[in-house]
């Protein structure tokens, strides 16, 4: 538009349809975009086969680390000594990058999907505080655990299992590399015998070979078969389980303890509200586990809450009465474990295995007192998510958990005779991930995108109310181009 080519009402009406359309489309974006942007993104959200959560979802785009410390125990050979409390140090952190990737993905018309959940580990020796080649003192898990299963039967067995476990590689303890605790295994005599033998005294075996995680590495199936909720057609069930194993119930604990619900820790609910807790399944803890808002934080300059564990999550009734479901039945009510570990039996085949945090933290002084060697450390041992919870997109994990084994006297097992009843440490898993700059661009763009459409409408709108505010002036003051020289003349 030329001025000089326009005559005085042209210029207001070509200045007003301007001024106007500034106006009309800053208050379109004012008022339309951000909850249109908003469904656009939420539309995104629920997994398909087409959709962007699916690729970050089949394979996780952010490094994991898992932090795998091993209890030494130092003094062994001093438990029957009177006033002598067994010894433990921490020795790690034995680092390892987890790739994990989403196998035999199934689609199913109910808006659910199947996947097996497969990790793998490679060890980081840079990043670990110890070699793999460390020798490492621990309980001797396959004769206890068979020592446990016989301890209430009558004596004359009892004596002759005593018998076959001191003849075949029977231990309290053994020393082996921290790599074959782990992972690699080691050839173990009692497997061995027990492979052989077959019987009641010491359950089905399978391997005469050991380790903590033995077989698990790289395992397809080990974690067992998922099926979730896809989010499409409600965004408040997005990602949580519907089945583990085909089946709604664990079946190791009684009632809502038993129920299988909650996340993977892969895909959660996204538009959390500030006071909702979180609910994660693991299947080496046996159980799921509540994580409840306790700040507001900020990563990577996103505005985050941090959900993180309590006193109260491994209670067994104490605390909480709801977690009463926690102590097996066939302990009820005298014998349940105090607060603070979970008893993993029913998952353990009946081996008396305590998952608690690390060092025993916020749990029963009943646990730690009967040993030594442990400091437990909020900063250290705390089991926390960072989510952004309008996406629900974890921006931090650092999952720390402890599995420990009560060992107990038994005058009729030459291993267990003379020592004082304690609870051994036997291993911390700790997985870490932050979110990687990358990534946090994205979250950040798609957060933004209803705020910078609502800014560019209130710029539209300035524009468009300076526009008609110069016209209002000139028309006022009478000094469109041309009008003062026509009013002249």
């Amino acid at each position: 538009m030329c001025c000089s080519c326009c005559g005085v009402i042209q210029q207001k009406v070509w200045l007003s349809l301007v001024a106007i359309a500034f106006l009309a489309l800053g208050l379109v974006f004012v008022i339309w975009w951000p909850n249109y942007i908003t469904d656009m993104i939420y539309n995104e959200l629920p997994l398909s086969q087409c959709s962007r959560t699916y690729d970050k979802w089949s394979t996780i785009p952010i490094p994991i680390y898992m932090y795998m410390y091993l209890f030494n125990w130092t003094n062994p050979e001093q438990v029957r000594t009177s006033g002598v409390k067994p010894n433990f140090e921490q020795v790690g952190p034995f680092v390892f990058r987890e790739e994990k990737i989403k196998e035999d993905v199934t689609w199913y018309t109910n808006k659910t999907v199947s996947f097996f959940g497969q990790r793998t580990w490679y060890f980081e020796s840079e990043m670990s505080g110890a070699s793999l080649d460390a020798l490492i003192t621990c309980p001797h898990l396959p004769s206890l655990a068979a020592s446990y299963v016989v301890r209430d039967e009558p004596r004359i067995i009892k004596i002759a299992f005593n018998i076959a476990l001191n003849n075949n590689g029977g231990a309290l303890y053994q020393t082996h590399s921290a790599g074959e605790w782990l992972f690699d295994g080691f050839y173990d005599e009692f497997l061995d015998y027990a492979i052989k033998l077959n019987n009641s005294m010491t359950g089905a075996v399978e391997s005469n070979e050991f380790a903590w995680f033995l077989n698990r590495n790289g395992s397809k199936e080990f974690e067992g078969l998922f099926t979730i909720h896809t989010g499409q057609g409600d965004l408040r069930q997005m990602g949580e389980i519907k089945f583990w194993k085909g089946s709604n119930h664990t079946g190791y604990y009684e009632g809502e303890c038993g129920r299988v619900n909650g996340s993977t820790a892969d895909l959660f609910v996204p538009n959390r509200g500030a006071e909702e807790y979180i609910t994660i399944y693991i299947t080496d803890t046996c159980r799921i586990m509540n994580l409840v808002p306790s700040s507001e934080v900020v990563i990577e300059g996103i505005k985050a809450i941090k959900y993180e564990t309590k006193p109260d999550t491994f209670d067994n009734g104490q605390l909480n009465p709801d977690m009463k479901c926690y102590c097996p039945a066939e302990m009820q009510p005298d014998n349940c474990p105090a607060t603070g570990a979970t008893y993993l039996g029913p998952c353990a085949d009946g081996v008396p295995m305590y998952l608690s945090h690390p060092h025993f933290m916020y749990a029963d002084e009943s646990y730690a007192s009967t040993i030594t060697g442990l400091s437990p450390d909020y900063e250290k041992h705390n089991f926390f998510i960072v989510m952004e919870p309008k996406l629900g997109v974890p921006l931090e994990v650092n999952a720390n958990v402890m599995v420990s084994l009560h060992i107990r006297n038994d005058s009729d097992i030459t291993i267990l005779r003379d020592i004082t009843d304690f609870y051994a440490p036997l291993f911390v898993t700790s997985s870490k991930a932050v979110i990687d700059k990358k990534l946090a661009r994205e979250v950040k763009l798609a957060l933004s995108l209803p705020d910078i459409g609502f800014y560019m409408g209130i710029t539209f709108i300035s524009i468009g109310s300076i526009l008609a505010i110069i016209g209002i002036y000139l028309t006022v003051t009478r000094r469109w181009y041309g009008e003062r020289k026509l009013s002249k003349d």
